[in-house]
């Protein structure tokens, strides 16, 4: 299905002058196109860098790509180095110099992808990219991603492209209970795992990415409580590490007391290993019961688990997701009226905006408003 916006070919765009978007000297301009910095093959920060030998950041062609690789996450890496080598196809498709690149030519290239149904998030991932690559590129004077024209042209296709989100339902309290009534009472490993899991996230609001990265050693076991050690997290920019700190509620759904049995059955000892605290399972046919192996639990096989134990239970699983139990324990602590301090902490949130998103007003909470105006 094409997009409701209205198609423009690159032929619509007006020929805008290049010759002024990079400030370079007339003989500069005569010269053959400059080759990006090849940053594909960076994998590591250099062990050491004299500072006494500045010279040697700037000659080092090599230590000052690993140097510029790690201004970003891994993963961020990845993703504009795949928007970046996309750009570059399309300008030799094109007949077009990427860098030093043009205004002009980003804007028809962000074209090219609107007219051939792309979705913005794509767009907006290319912008991105683009715009960091030729920040690393000691050849860029002025980027041309940070021009106003590109900023406006990308709000045009973004209110073009825009639809309603579609975000998954909250985990409730109710439901946590029908999923330990089902799978917490057995003492199989399986199901404690399960469980487990699912207590953690919701009680300690962690992303899937944050839960599966625990390791044996990050978990620090007490009578009252469960301290649990995030070593990198979405927000952790600068690998800090965080604290979160989980009561023991001594109910049925109490996210220590599971965990204690998971770890029981599982033959774990907090603190003494580097081994992830969930992992995959193997089914000893000799002993009939599982047991844990190496390695780490996928996002595929954590949400394709907690969507069979929901749909066990009667619900839709469709309605929900592994981000539903940081949202509900989210949603369920912003009823409580927990201080907003307290709240970003425990959530590792930087904004109140990242945090409002998670949370899902009661339908007592939006009545009060209109309750309490004096009408």
């Amino acid at each position: 299905m094409r997009h409701a916006g209205p198609s423009v070919s690159a032929s619509d765009i007006p020929n805008f002058p290049t010759t002024n978007l990079i400030s370079t000297d007339a003989d500069a301009m005569m010269m053959e196109p400059v080759v990006a910095p090849d940053l594909s093959k960076v994998e590591v920060l250099p062990k050491k860098l004299d500072r006494n030998q500045p010279d040697r950041i700037t000659s080092d062609h090599k230590s000052l790509q690993k140097v510029l690789m790690a201004s970003r996450a891994t993963s961020t890496v990845a993703k504009y180095r795949k928007a970046f080598e996309d750009w570059k196809s399309w300008c030799a498709i094109n007949c077009v110099c990427e860098l030093p690149a043009q205004k002009a030519d980003i804007a028809r290239y962000y074209m090219s992808m609107y007219n051939n149904d792309a979705p913005y998030s794509r767009i907006e991932g290319a912008h991105f990219g683009i715009k960091w690559f030729l920040d690393c590129s000691p050849v860029t004077e002025v980027n041309p991603c940070n021009s106003r024209f590109l900023h406006l042209l990308l709000a045009g296709l973004k209110r073009i492209l825009a639809h309603p989100k579609c975000k998954k339902e909250p985990i409730t309290p109710d439901i946590l209970n029908k999923l330990v009534n089902k799978y917490g009472c057995s003492n199989c490993l399986k199901e404690a795992r399960l469980c487990s899991m699912t207590l953690l996230a919701y009680a300690g609001f962690f992303r899937h990415a944050e839960l599966v990265e625990l390791r044996e050693c990050d978990i620090s076991v007490h009578t009252s409580h469960v301290k649990c050690f995030i070593q990198h997290s979405k927000t952790d920019q600068y690998r800090e590490g965080a604290w979160v700190i989980i009561a023991a509620t001594g109910k049925p759904t109490c996210p220590v007391a599971m965990l204690n049995k998971y770890m029981l059955l599982g033959d774990i000892i907090p603190g003494s290993s580097e081994e992830y605290l969930f992992r995959p399972l193997t089914l000893k046919k000799s002993l009939k019961k599982y047991v844990l192996r190496g390695g780490k639990l996928s996002y595929t096989t954590c949400r394709d688990l907690f969507k069979a134990a929901l749909s066990s239970i009667g619900l839709d699983s469709s309605y929900f997701g592994l981000h539903s139990l940081r949202a509900g324990g989210a949603s369920a602590a912003a009823a409580l009226g927990i201080s907003d301090r307290l709240f970003k902490k425990h959530g590792r949130w930087k904004s109140d905006s990242a945090k409002d998103g998670y949370v899902k007003e009661s339908f007592k909470n939006q009545l009060s408003v209109s309750l309490n105006i004096g009408i």
